[in-house]
């Protein structure tokens, strides 16, 4: 389902992304600032849902409203505003927009808005039954949420507590929880938090700039509907079986970087994206599966064999990641030739310790050029 979000604040926009990507896990979802850019999206015709805002930098969203309608009576509309007043909303409703919200909005407000608009139709028909390639070339084009576990009410626990919880309690509370991290990130490292020209690279630097309450609500965007969550009992296995993996190379990695004094934080962030690829896939084929798809366990292991590396690389680009973090994602699979940098060095080193490769030449070989002893091994890992 392709949603058209027209909102010239960068923040409420992301934040409106995560609440239809919910819904719509692969999107795409167009995000303008202006006008004139969503008039010609429009134009492609690939809409099927307008989120717009009333005042922006090049005249009114009414005026946008109002183009849409004089082509198409019937596509969703959403008109988010900081308008209250009786006269905005009845303008409004003469133009045939579906829902009015007021800013500043609740969260559930939007969800329940949104999916009350969104017909099981709409969702399903991007999917094929034919097979799911279809689904991972509009993954690579789109927006991919990875499968979390995430629960709407643990997050609005959180939200409506007397003493709201601290940017480190969060960081703390949610460090494992690599889709909510690389969404934070994604956020926070958006070209409106580029002003001082310094990226965004741990979950409590992303926390601190975009402020717990920002935070708290793209978490319930997530958690809501758990439309990426994964159903289908065989990728619940291999989801659990590459979460636990990249928890594994996370801690080593930190406990690595924190004795060799590199950054701590950006080592165990980058040991928690180690397999993103692998649970981008899984979310992709559980749409499959949901759309009435079958697919056999091979079909499940060769799918990720196939396209865990470029949806992987595709996320790291689309998620607006540093190019540092990146690196050390990718020297978790392998180390560019001649390698030196040590951070590298200590990614690589963490994945073959989490892999149980403890006594390989590699590992041996990198622990030698960081100038440590590698662990004693557990008698009882034999």
């Amino acid at each position: 389902m392709g949603i058209l979000i027209l909102e010239d604040d960068l923040l409420v926009a992301e934040l409106l992304e995560t609440i239809a990507l919910s819904l719509s896990p692969h999107g795409p979802v167009h995000i303008f600032a202006s006008v004139d850019d969503a008039i010609g999206e429009w134009q492609s015709g690939h809409t099927d849902m307008i989120l717009c805002d009333w005042n922006l930098p090049d005249g009114s969203g009414l005026d946008f409203v109002r183009h849409v309608r004089r082509q198409d009576p019937d596509v969703p509309i959403v008109m988010i505003s900081g308008r209250s007043d009786r006269q905005s909303v009845l303008a409004a409703a003469r133009h045939h927009v579906n829902a009015f919200i007021t800013k500043p909005f609740d969260v559930s407000v939007v969800h329940d808005r949104l999916k009350a608009l969104a017909s099981e139709e709409d969702v399903k028909s991007a999917y094929s039954l034919d097979g799911p390639e279809s689904l991972f070339a509009d993954a690579m084009d789109g927006q991919v949420l990875l499968p979390t576990s995430l629960d709407p009410a643990s997050v609005l626990e959180l939200m409506h507590r007397d003493d709201p919880p601290s940017p480190g309690q969060l960081a703390e509370r949610w460090r494992d929880e690599t889709s909510l991290v690389m969404r934070l990130l994604d956020v926070a490292n958006g070209s409106s938090y580029r002003r001082s020209g310094e990226s965004v690279d741990s979950l409590r630097d992303a926390i601190d700039t975009l402020g717990v309450e920002m935070t708290l609500n793209i978490a319930l965007g997530m958690a809501f509907d758990h439309a990426h969550d994964l159903s289908d009992a065989r990728l619940q296995t291999r989801a659990q079986a590459y979460t636990e993996l990249s928890d594994r190379v996370a801690l080593e990695a930190g406990r690595l970087a924190r004795q060799l004094n590199q950054d701590p934080a950006l080592c165990y962030t980058a040991g928690l994206m180690g397999r993103v690829g692998e649970l981008a896939v899984l979310s992709v084929l559980q749409q499959f599966l949901s759309s009435g798809g079958a697919l056999a366990d091979s079909d499940i292991d060769e799918l990720i064999r196939e396209w865990a590396q470029p949806l992987g690389n595709r996320l790291k680009v689309q998620w607006r990641l540093p190019l540092q973090l990146r690196d050390l994602v990718g020297a978790i699979h392998s180390l560019p030739h001649g390698s030196t940098h040590q951070s590298r060095l200590i990614m690589r080193a963490a994945a073959l310790f989490a892999d149980g490769d403890r006594k390989s030449a590699e590992y041996l070989a990198l622990m030698r050029r960081l100038g440590m002893e590698p662990p004693v091994p557990d008698p009882a890992e034999g």
